[in-house]
Order: C-alpha cells, then sequence, then structure tokens
C-alpha cells in the first residue's frame, strides 16, 4: 500500500432494512431492487466529483478530497447526501405508486484526516481511506433515521453557511471518551463562495522592520550626497530579506534614482557573470528573444547617448552578452586581461550612470553567486567611496566577503520578528478576535516568528478549511487541539503543494525542473496541454501565489515566488521522471534557439547532466567549461570538467572517449594551475598523457607533456622541466 494523508470528507450510505425488504425475494428481483437505489447514491457522489471506493451491496463509501483534492470537500459531500436523497425519494415514490415497497436510505458524513492509498492484488484493486474519520464517518450512517443524514462537527465547521442542519446535541459514540456533537442535514443553506487567493492580491501587512528601513534610507541619503554606500540584508531564508528591499525599492524615498535590481539562482554558481548579464540586460531593454543585431544596436544607442568617451566599453560588454566581437585587439588579449577589461567596463559603466542620476544596485541571494560576479562587485566596492551609488545586497549567513573593513558598508542583520510584530503581523491576517489567541501562540512558537513562515502556515490552515472566512475576520474551523500548523516551510510547501489538483501539481513539478525562472515557450513543450488548458493552470497556479508572472512581452516568463517552493516541488518528482523532463527540456532549447546555443550552453549542460543524456552532457559541460576559461573564471571552468569527466565515466571506453578524457583533463589542469592547485593539476595533465600515450596520439601526448613541463618550471623543478619540455619537443604539433 503506497499512501498519503489527505484532508477529506467521507461519505457512507445504505439502504435502510435491506435485509428485511429483501428477505424472501428472488436474487433477481433483490438485484432489480437494489441496482437502481445503488446507481442513483454513486450518480450523487459523481455529480460533486467525489470518489466511489467502495460498493457493498446495498450500499457505498465515497470520498470528497482524495484523489482529486478539494479544498469544499465538506460542502460537496453535503450536496451529494442531500442529491442522493432526493433522487432515492423520487424512485421510491415511484416504486409506491407501483404497489412496491418504498425505500429510504440513511447518510453518514464526517470530516478530517486520512490515509488514503491503492491496495490490492492482481485481480483487484481498491481506493480506500484510513483513521478515525472513516470510522466516525460510518458510526454517522449507522445512527441516522431512514431518509436523513447526519453529520459531525468538523464536517458543518467545513461546509458553515453552505449547508442547514438541526442540532441533535452532544452524541456518545463507542470508542471516544468524551460525547461529541451531531447535526442532521436538512438542506442548502445560504448562497456564497469561499474567500479565493487572487494574483491580484496585495501583499500582507509589512511590520516590525521600520529601524531597517530607517537605516536603508540614511544610506540612500549619505550616497545621494556623493558617498557611495553598500548595505547588506543578511538573514535565514523566508525572515524578509527581499520583502524588506521590496518595501524600500517601491518607496517615495527612491523618487529620482536609477534602480537596477538582479539576483542569483541556485543553480548558476558556475555560470560566470550571470547576475551581471541579467543586470545589463536590464540596463540596456535586452529581451530574451532579442537577436544578435538586436543586441548590439541597443547596447550601442545607450551606451553612446549616455557618454560617447565610453566607445572601448562595447566590446567587453557585448562579449558579457554573446555578441560575437569583431576586434583583433580584443582576441589577441590573454584571459586575465579580458577579464579585467570586462569587469573594468561593467563598472564605469554603472559609475557614468551614476553621473546622470543617483543609482541604487540591487543583488540579491548572494549565497548563490559565481566567483566572477563576486570579484566584480568586489571592485564595484573600491570605487564607491566618491560616487551616488548606493549598492544593496541580501545573503544567508554562510555567505562571506571581504567589505567589512570598508566605511562605506553596513550590514543589517534581521532576525524573525519578536513576539510582538510576530502578533501584529497575525492581526492582519487572521484579526484581533480572542478565540485566535492560543492559535497564534501556537503558530509564533512553531515559526519562531519567521515571516514567510507564519504567511505560509495561515494560508495553509485556510486551505485545509482549519479556517473559515476573510483575511482579518477569520474563525476556527474546529478545536485548536487538531490543528497542525506546519512547523518548518516545507512542510507547508509540501502540504500544498500536495494539496494541488494532480494536474495543477504536475506542471507545478515540471516548472521546477526548467527551472526557477520558468519561459512560457519551454513548459509547453513538456506539459503536453493545450495553450488553453495550459494558461488556466498556470493562472491557478498564480492565484495560489506558486508561481508569478514576471514578463508578458515578448515572451511569456513565469518564476518561483520562493526559491524553496521550487526546491520542494522539484525534490517531490521520482527520478525517472526528473530526468526525462530534462532531456525534453534540453532537446527543446536546442529546437527553440538553434543560432543562439553558446548563450545558452550552461543551461543545456544543466538539463543534460540532470537528464544522464551522457553523450550531450559531456559536450555541453566541456563547451560551458572553455566559456567560464576564456573569461578566467576558472573555478567554474574546472567545476564544469569534473561533471563532464563523470558523464564521461557512462559512456563507452572507446577511442573517442579517451580522446575526449584526454581534452577534458588536460583543459582541467590548466584551470587548476591558474587557481595554484598544484597536485590536481598534475594529476589531471598527467592522466591526459596516459590517455594521449595509449592512444598512439602525438599532438596530444606532446600537449600534455609541455603542460607538465611548464607545470615543473613554475615550482622551481628545472631538471624534470627540461625533461618533460624535451620530450614534448619531439612530438609534431606539440607546442615549441
Amino acid at each position: 500500500m503506497k499512501g498519503e494523508r489527505k484532508q477529506v470528507t467521507v461519505l457512507f450510505a445504505d439502504l435502510k432494512g435491506s435485509l428485511e425488504l429483501l428477505a424472501d425475494r428472488d436474487p433477481e428481483e433483490a438485484r432489480n431492487i437494489l441496482d437502481p437505489v445503488v446507481e442513483r447514491m454513486i450518480e450523487a457522489v459523481h455529480w460533486y466529483e467525489g470518489t466511489v471506493n467502495q460498493v457493498m451491496g446495498d450500499g457505498i463509501m465515497a470520498l470528497f478530497g482524495a484523489p482529486i483534492g478539494h479544498e469544499d470537500h465538506a460542502v460537496r459531500a453535503c450536496y451529494a447526501a442531500l442529491r442522493m436523497q432526493r433522487r432515492v425519494t423520487l424512485y421510491a415514490d415511484e416504486i409506491q405508486r407501483a404497489g412496491g415497497t418504498p425505500v429510504q436510505i440513511r447518510v453518514g458524513l464526517n470530516s478530517g484526516e486520512v490515509v488514503v492509498g491503492s491496495i490490492g492484488n492482481d485481480l483487484h484493486m481498491d481506493y480506500t481511506a484510513v483513521g478515525q474519520t472513516t470510522h466516525l464517518a460510518a458510526r454517522m450512517e449507522q445512527m441516522a433515521k431512514p431518509g436523513s443524514v447526519l453529520v459531525t462537527g468538523d464536517t458543518l465547521a467545513l461546509a458553515e453557511g453552505y449547508a442547514q442542519v438541526r442540532p441533535l446535541g452532544a452524541v456518545t459514540i463507542k470508542g471516544l471518551e468524551t460525547a461529541m456533537q451531531v447535526y442532521e442535514l436538512i438542506g442548502h443553506g445560504p448562497a456564497r463562495s469561499r474567500l479565493q487567493v487572487s494574483a491580484a492580491r496585495g501583499l500582507t501587512r509589512f511590520v516590525g522592520r521600520t529601524g531597517e528601513l530607517q537605516q536603508l534610507a540614511q544610506a540612500l541619503e549619505r550616497a545621494a550626497a556623493g558617498h557611495g554606500q553598500i548595505v547588506a540584508v543578511v538573514g535565514e531564508a523566508g525572515v524578509g530579506k527581499s520583502r524588506l528591499f521590496w518595501e524600500f525599492t517601491r518607496s517615495h524615498r527612491i523618487h529620482g534614482w536609477r534602480l537596477l535590481e538582479s539576483g542569483s539562482v541556485s543553480y548558476g554558481t558556475a555560470t560566470p557573470y550571470l547576475p551581471v548579464i541579467e543586470l545589463l540586460k536590464s540596463y540596456f531593454g535586452i529581451q530574451d528573444r532579442d537577436g544578435q543585431r538586436e543586441i548590439r544596436e541597443r547596447v550601442v544607442g545607450k551606451l553612446l547617448i549616455l557618454d560617447r568617451a565610453l566607445e572601448p566599453l562595447l566590446t567587453p560588454l557585448l562579449g558579457l552578452l554573446d555578441v560575437p566581437i569583431d576586434d583583433d585587439a580584443w582576441t589577441t588579449l590573454d584571459p586575465p586581461q579580458r577579464r579585467r577589461r570586462t569587469m573594468d567596463a561593467v563598472k564605469r559603466l554603472l559609475l557614468r550612470e551614476s553621473q546622470v542620476q543617483p543609482l541604487l544596485v540591487v543583488f540579491e541571494d548572494l549565497h548563490w553567486i559565481d566567483s566572477e560576479t563576486q570579484a566584480l562587485l568586489d571592485g564595484l566596492i573600491e570605487s564607491l567611496a566618491a560616487s551616488r551609488v548606493l549598492l544593496l545586497v541580501n545573503y544567508r549567513p554562510e555567505h562571506e566577503h571581504a567589505w567589512g573593513r570598508k566605511t562605506s558598508y553596513v550590514q543589517l542583520r534581521i532576525d524573525p520578528l519578536p513576539p510582538e510584530s510576530a502578533e501584529e503581523l497575525l492581526n492582519a491576517l487572521l484579526g484581533e478576535d480572542l478565540t485566535l489567541e492560543p492559535l497564534k501562540r501556537l503558530l509564533i512558537e512553531r515559526t519562531e516568528g519567521n515571516p514567510f513562515f507564519l504567511e505560509e502556515s495561515v494560508r495553509a490552515l485556510v486551505e485545509i478549511g482549519a479556517l473559515l472566512g476573510e483575511r482579518g475576520g477569520y474563525e476556527l474551523a474546529r478545536p485548536l487541539p487538531i490543528i497542525q500548523a506546519p512547523a518548518t516551510v516545507q512542510a507547508v510547501l509540501a502540504a500544498r503543494i500536495d494539496r494541488l489538483p494532480p494536474g495543477d501539481k504536475s506542471l507545478l513539478q515540471m516548472a521546477a525542473v526548467v527551472g526557477k525562472d520558468v519561459p512560457f515557450a519551454l513548459l509547453q513543450a513538456i506539459a503536453e496541454r493545450t495553450e488553453d488548458e495550459l494558461r488556466a493552470a498556470l493562472d491557478r497556479l498564480q492565484s495560489g501565489e506558486f508561481l508569478y508572472e514576471t514578463s508578458f512581452f515578448p515572451e511569456l516568463e513565469y518564476a518561483f515566488k520562493h526559491a524553496l517552493t521550487y526546491e520542494v516541488a522539484y525534490g517531490s518528482l521520482l527520478q525517472d521522471r526528473r530526468c526525462s523532463l530534462h532531456g525534453q527540456i534540453m532537446e527543446t532549447i536546442q529546437r527553440l534557439y538553434p543560432d543562439r546555443l553558446p548563450e545558452h550552453v550552461e543551461r543545456l549542460a544543466h538539463h543534460a547532466l540532470r537528464g544522464e543524456a551522457w553523450e550531450k552532457a559531456v559536450v555541453f559541460l566541456h563547451q560551458a567549461g572553455m566559456k567560464a576559461a576564456e573569461r578566467c573564471a576558472y573555478r567554474e571552468a574546472t567545476a564544469c570538467y569534473d561533471q563532464a569527466l563523470d558523464a564521461l565515466q557512462h559512456l563507452p571506453r572507446d577511442r573517442e572517449w579517451r580522446e575526449r578524457a584526454s581534452d577534458i583533463h588536460l583543459e582541467a589542469s590548466r584551470g587548476l594551475m591558474a587557481l595554484g592547485h598544484r597536485e590536481k593539476s598534475v594529476d589531471h595533465a598527467r592522466e591526459a598523457e596516459a590517455l594521449a600515450e595509449s592512444l598512439g596520439d602525438e599532438r596530444r601526448l606532446g600537449q600534455a607533456l609541455a603542460v607538465l613541463a611548464i607545470r615543473a618550471r613554475n615550482w622551481g623543478d628545472s631538471d624534470r622541466a627540461l625533461e618533460l619540455g624535451q620530450r614534448a619537443f619531439g612530438y609534431r604539433h606539440a607546442p615549441q
């Protein structure tokens, strides 16, 4: 049995007195009486999209909320019970008019948590639910009078306002220590709909960060006066680092400032300059679908309008944006020189822009930053002192940098909200009803005042029906002791994702495989849905605040609202399914951008590796490594080479395999030498030498020996360097 926990409403219904009714009747005649009754029960369940998981001769068991999740499962179950009673009553009237014996059914409902799953063998399979919730629903059915429907307080709490009931008082239930309230369902309640979360809904109240906003404002004033500032906001995931920046950058304080925003992503640490490239695209107004000509025109036009003296910056900036460069002087520069000019170009561009208007630059999630972007920020910070630039960065506590002694540097450590601020937030979310105080204390204790945890916990309670009403005016839907607020944000997100309809949940998982940023075209290629169906599902995911729309023109693109949502959704997929989707995405990128593959090589390498497309993974990782090495991003380059060598282990060890391995080992050796990793560099070079020797390939062998000779010379072993150099000299095409 493969099970999962779900919040459902269980319905039991049967024909009252069936034994007496069918006594002494022919089996065929008995069937003619029973079948129409059971058919009407099943039809009512299906009408409200419930699942009939058991048919028991004269009755049924049904589930609402599993396997298809419904937020209003209790309401659907109540309406299904009323519908089946009404239809069976009409059928009974027909029987009575024909001179037969009228029939009546009884129905019981209960709501709560169950374990659901498939159980069976080679010949039969049932979808079933196990737990006290099911037991109580069966007890309600057994207690009900013919022609009636009994519901528990838990069901009524979820369907309150949708259903009309008559209280029957407290009833003792076998197996329970205390009596429970039981109600008879007698009709539909006043027509009204539950509050829906929409994409256009505003953010929750911003609380508890007055001091931080004041410090940001002070830094802004100093920068406006020509004393550039760096402010780092440090805190754990979910404490509100990004929300603090959002509030500040959307406030009246930055009127007259030019705002540039960028950030790192978890899979981008091996992609040199990724946040910088995004920053430049934003500055120059470059769209993803722009061709190289359009990119060049935008950069040239913007740069020359800003200052014609910046024309020398065109080449390094275009190089960063993967535009082919027709500049002989640039190509003759060695990689360290190109690296210095690239960093200098970005720095000069930002500083010159700040002379036109004050510049507010935001870099988020530095804990995922690549080493080249970190180096660029280090260089920019060295030149900020006399500029009108305010640089805002945020990161988690594990990130390290060397800015601490700068007089222009300020660090703001933000922690979870103190109890009074957390309570203020909960008052805005829940309301100030005194009955909510125990819940508020429980939520503050379990979330430790983390704002994201608090918001998601409240939303989860609303989704499972534990809270009913509207924001700022909720009521508890069940006694506090049985409310299970998620203890961590991962539990919240896993529960929220699990409660999505299967199709939407599957789509969210597919989006996670695409990445934190989700181009519509890539998602559509793997989703196997019509455009209308896909857009409708994405609208629902936006309403639930799993995704949000980041751009509409020229290409529709979404992003995960929180990185942790992305991680949880991705981790919930089975490995085989994940692997298959990565492969599809890789093929789609190749099909969509056939003329821009170098620009997407890092993404291609990522998906090829995760998709276990080992042949292409080796190719793309090797290319990504060389691309990084050309920019002197040697750490990222060697990481790519290491992954390429790992991928190679999955391919047949033929001659081509040894050629590839030799080349990658040689490239890895060069990168490690640049990083000063002597032993590892020599190990890779020796691997390249051994492979080349086994191939009898003089060119590769000469290159490997030449690299080893350089290593020996650099580390003072002149005799060894001479020996290796002489050997390398003897091979044709070897470096001389």
